[in-house]
């Protein structure tokens, strides 16, 4: 067992020490060893996870390509710039609010650059609202009802005996990590030294070049026009995360000693995601304007090869390291 356990371990630090795509896929070179060198039994690969990710990242790419994210980062970016001396604080706010809304870190990448903008036009270290923001962009995860991560936990834990649904675990994590999140914020207000009194800061900013290149330009999303269908896009979406939060209270309302879902016999909630989020996809492509053809060559590309991913990595980690493969 100690040997097993170290080759998991070492399986892991090499995978971690390549990154990116290697996590997976070295997790199969400790998985073979654990297989056919030790006879253990392998897991299932979590089929569920990378269906709903695939799910997901389809109605987000066709959300970007009709507009409709352009859409939502540029309410973050008014909400910003109206109130920017509090950048340090609303920044997370916003980041960890888009990813609990789309189900996915990776859409605040557009915000990130604008954030830093606001800081340094105010005078502000952008470290402070950028690293919180960074972070709040991840742990969102755990609070969005479509996230695969807050659906697997769900599926693990009523398997083995712990039945919780995805409001009860929401109502836990939500809170919890906005209470997180204020707290990061307050510690990373007075982060480093001030702008003015950065000796560092001052030589770089006394180079005209460089003053240009942190001055010179704003990022900003406000000069993009945002048609109707776009702003429709962002409403079916929106829908579509409604019916997904009710299917998913269904799971926790008992009625005549059972869940409702299981008295009206509706699906696990991991079925009930991709069929919501590919039905709202179809929609947004149907009567939004998302091009099929720019979702898959433009926008829906860097999507899903940020997801894709963290799939693979799930895929990997998830055979490797399942309490099935430590059954003999």
């Amino acid at each position: 067992m100690i040997i097993e356990l170290l080759i998991v371990l070492l399986a892991l630090y090499v995978g971690s020490r390549y990154g990116s795509l290697a996590l997976g896929a070295i997790s199969g070179i400790g998985l073979a060893i654990l297989v056919f060198g030790f006879g253990l039994k392998p897991g299932t690969p979590p089929t569920d996870v990378i269906y709903i990710i695939i799910a997901a990242v389809t109605c987000a790419g066709t959300l970007q390509a009709s507009g409709g994210m352009d859409w939502m980062i540029q309410i973050a970016e008014k909400m910003l710039r109206k109130h920017p001396d509090h950048i340090t604080f609303l920044a997370p706010l916003c980041t960890f609010f888009l990813t609990v809304l789309v189900g996915t870190g990776h859409v605040v990448y557009t915000l990130m650059p604008i954030i830093c903008d606001i800081a340094l036009k105010k005078n502000i270290r952008p470290e402070r609202p950028c690293g919180v923001a960074s972070i709040a962009s991840q742990v969102g995860i755990t609070c969005s009802p479509i996230a695969a991560a807050v659906v697997a936990f769900v599926t693990i834990s009523n398997a083995n005996g712990y039945m919780v649904s995805i409001p009860q675990v929401l109502m836990v994590t939500i809170p919890a990590c906005l209470c997180g999140l204020m707290c990061a914020a307050a510690a990373s207000y007075k982060r480093g030294k001030d702008l003015d009194d950065d000796p560092a800061f001052q030589a770089r900013k006394a180079d005209p070049e460089t003053y240009q290149y942190m001055y010179g330009n704003t990022a900003t999303t406000l000069d993009k026009e945002i048609s109707s269908s776009a702003k429709a896009s962002v409403y079916i979406f929106l829908f579509a995360l409604f019916v997904i939060v009710c299917f998913a209270f269904c799971q926790m309302i008992h009625v005549q000693g059972d869940t409702l879902a299981k008295y009206l016999g509706i699906p696990k909630m991991n079925i009930i995601i991709q069929i919501v989020m590919l039905t709202a996809a179809a929609c947004n492509i149907m009567f939004c304007k998302a091009n099929p053809r720019r979702l898959s060559q433009v926008q829906f590309g860097r999507v899903v090869w940020s997801q894709w991913l963290p799939s693979t990595e799930s895929l990997g980690l998830q055979i490797l390291t399942s309490p099935t493969i430590w059954t003999r």
